[in-house]
């Protein structure tokens, strides 16, 4: 057989092994990006990557992005953002933050990088991805606050991930970061990224009884999408915001046009998705996020031992902090089983396996090290994360018994300490009294 009949029976065989690996997620609590990932690390040694990571490959990952914040967009509902949005955004500032200090810091100390490099390794690194999270949520079904912060904070920390990863980018090529400009570059990509999603989704609800009168319509409101994702990124905002605020519009256009607002304003009878458009949309994300973390696999590059030693003390030290964030942050209608899952989903994906090859294709004599850590930190990130949900959902109590047995384990160790100190001091205070008793 030639490689093109193989590499279509391969896809092929990939969508009935992710039907499979559902069905051991239910049992074992493994969750199918991991093993999807695995699949693509052994196919990469069989495959031309030079080839496999063309336009195409870039065009998509960028697809796949598109649509799965677009679907998860519409199973968001105006009552849980309003509830959850100021969580997520304080959980993703925290968290961007204190990952961009800790992988910053340890670059610069134990790499060969100067200080704008690390600053760029910590911000390609300082958010989870939304490609990653949302296929885990989806099998793990979280309460609803926990699902949508942690969805959001996928979104939100893609754009923190790309500004100032860029804006490092462009520093390390000019010498010189400038923070006011990086800043004022971020909130004008939230806002205006959102605004113009918001706007075009309310174009398409009014558009979208007239499409479904055409025949073999029900692929044009993801081709709507797409045309929105790129006149948003034409203008320079982030189009993922915009094809997420999109779907979210149109996942609430049934609560939408019974508002009196709505009514006032706008005075047409707005659209929504159906049951039959939802699972086809849910229905090709499938398909798109399979593939996709097959080729994440494959793009995997391994780098030194020394690399990967310092990516498991950098995860370690994320894992320590990520806890504290969700403590302060998100308490209320979250159950202790959410909070666990919500402590330990810190999966890097896309964005960072992309801008982590940028300095190398540019010829940076740092490119090398920025890249092989990079993809080693998407790599454990993911596999640590599969693990510990793999185990935080199975009970989720487990961590903070294994805490709990920590801390008594050192105070029963400082206790036995303390006896034999006890007794050394008796001992002593008997052989003394002897001695004083002979002496007589």
């Amino acid at each position: 057989m030639d490689q093109i009949t193989i590499t279509i029976m391969f896809m092929g065989a990939l969508i009935f092994f992710a039907h499979f690996f559902n069905g051991i997620f239910d049992k074992t609590k493994i969750p199918n990006v991991l093993l999807l990932i695995i699949i693509g690390i052994a196919a990469g040694f069989f495959i031309d990557k030079e080839v496999f990571f063309g336009e195409l490959g870039r065009v998509f990952t960028t697809i796949t992005l598109i649509v799965i914040l677009f679907e998860s967009g519409t199973n968001l509902k105006f009552n849980e953002l309003r509830s959850s949005v100021t969580s997520a955004t304080a959980v993703t500032l925290y968290n961007f933050i204190t990952t961009l200090a800790i992988v910053g810091g340890l670059s610069y100390v134990l790499t060969p990088l100067n200080l704008t490099e690390s600053i760029f390794m910590g911000a390609i690194v300082g958010g989870t991805s939304a490609a990653v999270v949302v296929p885990i949520l989806n099998q793990l079904k979280l309460g609803k606050k926990a699902s949508t912060v942690l969805l959001l904070e996928s979104a939100f920390s893609d754009v923190l991930c790309l500004i100032v990863g860029l804006a490092a980018l462009e520093a390390m090529k000019a010498g010189t970061l400038e923070i006011g400009n990086m800043m004022n570059t971020i909130w004008k990509s939230f806002l205006f990224a959102a605004l113009i999603g918001v706007a075009a989704g309310l174009i398409w609800s009014l558009l979208l009884n007239l499409m479904r009168e055409l025949k073999n319509s029900m692929f044009t409101t993801l081709a709507f999408v797409f045309l929105v994702y790129g006149i948003i990124e034409s203008f320079g905002f982030n189009g993922g915001i915009g094809a997420m605020s999109f779907g979210i519009v149109l996942g609430n256009a049934s609560s939408l046009r019974k508002t009196n607002v709505w009514k006032k304003v706008f005075r047409f009878d707005a659209a929504g998705l159906t049951n039959h458009e939802q699972n086809f949309y849910s229905e090709i994300v499938f398909i798109l996020q399979t593939y996709f973390f097959v080729y994440v696999g494959v793009m995997i590059e391994f780098g030194s031992t020394s690399v990967y030693l310092l990516t498991v003390l950098i995860m370690a030290m994320i894992l320590l902090t990520r806890p504290l964030g969700v403590r302060w942050f998100v308490r209320k209608e979250v159950s202790i089983s959410d909070r666990t899952i919500m402590s330990i989903m810190s999966p890097k994906g896309l964005v960072p396996a992309v801008l982590a090859s940028i300095p190398l294709q540019l010829g940076m004599s740092s490119g090398q090290t920025i890249a092989e850590l990079g993809y080693s930190i998407v790599l454990i990130s993911i596999v640590v994360s599969s693990i510990l949900i793999m185990i935080g959902s199975r009970d989720p109590l487990a961590f903070v018994k294994m805490f709990r047995r920590g801390i008594r384990t050192a105070e029963d160790n400082k206790s036995d300490k303390n006896k034999g100190i006890e007794t050394k001091h008796a001992i002593e205070e008997q052989t003394s009294e002897k001695n004083v008793k002979s002496e007589a």
